[in-house]
């Protein structure tokens, strides 16, 4: 396999993987639209509450999801580019 397929279907692996990242993305959103609650709005309504919120009310697994995969998807983006940019650069060379 030429180093052109092979930069191809390592492309093509890692955008299925950044699909997934965007599918996972709106699942985690909508669920923190859901199940967030913020005890700084809360404060801001002059809402007190007898006990500390639930864990499960700060979303972090949610928002871990939505940074990882910003983060691939931000190395993804720059690898694209360098491997684009490779690509053209070594056609013209021949």
């Amino acid at each position: 396999m030429t180093n052109e397929k092979k930069v191809a279907v390592i492309l093509m692996v890692l955008c299925v993987v950044g699909f997934l990242f965007t599918i996972a993305d709106f699942l985690a959103l909508h669920d923190i639209k859901n199940e967030y609650v913020s005890p700084r709005v809360l404060e801001s309504l002059d809402i007190t509450l007898s006990d500390d919120l639930p864990e499960w009310t700060s979303t972090q697994g949610e928002w871990q999801v939505v940074r990882i995969s910003y983060l691939f998807r931000a190395f993804f983006f720059i690898f694209c580019v360098y491997a684009l940019y490779w690509l053209i650069y070594r056609e013209r060379k021949k």
